[in-house]
């Protein structure tokens, strides 16, 4: 076992023109770990993940990766190591949907030199896993929002780095499709991948992910079992609800009762 976690947070903060918008958070995950970011909106869900991805500067505080700071590797040495997925996928490019997919191959053989028979498996597999192989020659404009995030999912995939973030991965899909997407989530972590998602449906949460982080204000509140953490009082301030599962194995969420 490594002696240290693949990625971690120590007191990682972040500040614009000094509001800080996250503070203090430590958090680490070890290889092979699948935890879902979870809290109210405008709780520094997004920030954090950021932080992790090496897509922002931790302003105090820092985050390291494989034992080192973040800061200490290059974009395509992070991008070898760890996939991002924005919230925001949005874009106008007219770009087939298969390079665009192809684009999680660019760490590894650069701008300039075609793929070879393994970076087209990754691509084409990573396509076939999420269901849109035969998007395959679409471009991005054409795609609903659904569609299109399927596609930079597979993106991420293709990439095959060790250490997936991903910010709202379902929140553009129907709900066949996020079962879809939580069952390959399932699958890469079975297969011994790091999966750190910032999930907004904490049914999903409840169901699949053995681990819940909350982030509330700004702050880390709560680290632990999924449902014991959703079901606890840091859950109960941040979401103004209580969260409790039911005897179907269901979340359900209860306004407090208000005294007359």
């Amino acid at each position: 076992m490594s002696r240290f976690p693949i990625l971690c947070a120590d007191g990682a903060g972040y500040a614009v023109h000094g509001r800080p918008l996250l503070s203090g958070v430590s958090v680490s995950f070890q290889a092979g770990d699948f935890a879902a970011v979870v809290g109210p909106n405008g709780s520094g869900k997004t920030t954090l993940l950021r932080l992790l991805a090496g897509v922002r500067g931790a302003t105090s505080g820092a985050v390291l990766l494989e034992g080192r700071p973040i800061t200490a590797f290059s974009r395509p040495e992070i991008a070898c190591r760890l996939s991002y997925l924005p919230q925001n996928t949005w874009t106008d490019f007219d770009v087939p949907v298969a390079d665009a997919v192809a684009m999680g191959r660019l760490p590894y053989i650069g701008a300039w030199r075609t793929m070879g028979p393994e970076d087209l498996e990754a691509v084409e597999g990573a396509m076939r896993r999420v269901g849109i192989a035969h998007l395959a020659s679409r471009t991005l404009p054409t795609l609903s929002g659904g569609e299109r995030q399927r596609v930079f999912i597979a993106r991420a995939l293709a990439q095959g780095s060790a250490i997936f973030v991903l910010d709202e991965p379902t929140s553009a899909l129907d709900v066949g499709h996020q079962l879809d997407l939580m069952e390959v989530l399932a699958g890469l972590h079975a297969g011994g991948k790091t999966i750190v998602a910032a999930v907004h449906d904490l049914h999903l949460v409840w169901r699949f992910f053995p681990r819940a982080i909350l982030i509330d204000r700004g702050r880390m509140t709560a680290d632990g079992p999924a449902r014991q953490a959703l079901s606890g009082e840091a859950a109960r301030a941040a979401f103004q609800v209580a969260v409790e599962g039911g005897v179907d194995g269901e979340v359900r969420f209860t306004r407090p009762t208000i005294p007359a």
